[in-house]
């Protein structure tokens, strides 16, 4: 499938409805660590074909845990923050 959008789409915004302000597709594209935001076919299906761009540069795998599983709660990605900040400090000490 051939993904069409007018370049350079990374610099086109929209208003996030999760931060509710402008953010551009380039932000939207490694929103969570690299991955794409969970809503980001939503929220630009109307500029472009949003769906078909992700499936040409996702795997099937990034694809799914993207868009097809739910996104964890913010509590618990939360919680893995403090953790893994936690382990940090611990390891700095220890040295």
């Amino acid at each position: 499938m051939t993904v069409v959008t007018d370049p350079p789409y990374e610099e086109k915004q929209i208003r996030c409805p999760r931060l509710g302000g402008p953010v551009s597709f380039g932000y939207c594209l490694v929103e969570r660590r690299n991955l794409p935001c969970h809503r980001a076919i939503v929220c630009w299906s109307q500029s472009f074909d949003a769906e078909g761009f992700f499936r040409e540069k996702l795997t099937d795998e990034e694809f799914d845990e993207c868009f097809v599983q739910p996104p964890q709660p913010k509590i618990v990605t939360l919680i893995e923050m403090i953790e893994k900040a936690r382990k940090l400090c611990t390891e700095k000490k220890s040295e």
